[in-house]
């Protein structure tokens, strides 16, 4: 089948099932299955396509027409220079996680030991130990798959730097969270009754476990401020919706002081807390 074919059978089938982005993923999988870029599609438009990888490319089509996230389809997702092995186990990395590792990058380069609680995929782990190779980063999750997964993450980006932990919340860490300096966490969130007016894409894909904050999303921070030892310096990703509840938590902690960080779309989206002076 020529490039062109599959081009048009695509873009109609994604058409139909009501892609809005369906260029974008045309384009996304013929450079990642088909190895072609956009210019290929343009000069090599008559080019036969082995069907084995026809095949491929269409079933892959089929997927994401079906509502199944790309990156689910593709397996993998670039976070901050690293490529993430993903699976339906864990949630895919989004872009405002991005931004909070960057913060913690930009803010703790000469930190040396970290704590990525509730790991998932790897992604800020993975990011944090890449960008900061100094510094001992401790991984948990209370998932063994999501656990393996971040461990497979590690060792095919060659990062070594991670020791990883099944553990629940910060409690799980023990003693090690004498040593932690710097708490990182991407927890979840969401308020159980709003799991249902999720996206499609997310409520049937992505892991309920990794979204389902309880009934007002604060069980895991409630958790977390519970077990918080005084002189840590704490990055955590937020709902917007969350902040008047976190600032009720926040404020029986001793010897804290905190703030909250806008993401580039301008919503409330981290909170940060450092030791008072």
């Amino acid at each position: 089948m020529r490039s062109e074919q599959l081009v048009e059978i695509s873009r109609k089938k994604l058409a139909e099932a009501g892609i809005e982005n369906s260029r974008f993923v045309v384009l996304l999988l013929a450079k990642e299955i088909l190895s072609l870029s956009e210019a290929d599609l343009i000069l090599k438009k008559t080019e036969e396509i082995e069907s084995p990888l026809a095949n491929r490319y269409l079933a892959a089509v089929e997927r994401v027409a079906s509502g199944e996230p790309i990156d689910y389809v593709l397996g993998f997702r670039d976070f901050l220079g690293i490529r993430l092995k993903l699976s339906p186990s864990v949630l895919i990395p989004r872009n405002e996680t991005e931004e909070m590792v960057e913060i913690v990058i930009a803010g703790e380069d000469s930190s040396r030991v970290f704590a990525d609680i509730g790991t998932g995929s790897g992604a800020i782990a993975c990011a944090l130990a890449s960008h900061i190779p100094s510094a001992i980063v401790y991984a948990t999750d209370i998932s063994k798959e999501a656990l393996a997964l971040a461990q497979e993450n590690a060792r095919k980006n060659g990062i070594h730097n991670i020791k990883f932990i099944e553990a629940n919340n910060i409690e799980g860490l023990g003693f090690l969270l004498e040593r932690v300096e710097v708490l990182v966490s991407n927890p979840p969130y969401i308020r159980t009754a709003d799991i249902d007016s999720l996206d499609l894409a997310v409520r049937n894909h992505e892991p309920q476990i990794a979204l389902d904050g309880g009934e007002d999303g604060l069980d895991f921070y409630r958790e977390f401020f519970r077990h918080l030892p005084s002189g840590k310096r704490v990055y955590l990703e937020i709902s917007q919706y969350g902040t008047e509840g976190l600032l009720k938590l926040a404020r029986k902690l001793k010897g804290y002081c905190y703030e909250f960080r806008k993401d580039f779309s301008g919503n409330y989206r981290f909170m940060i807390l450092h030791p008072e002076d």
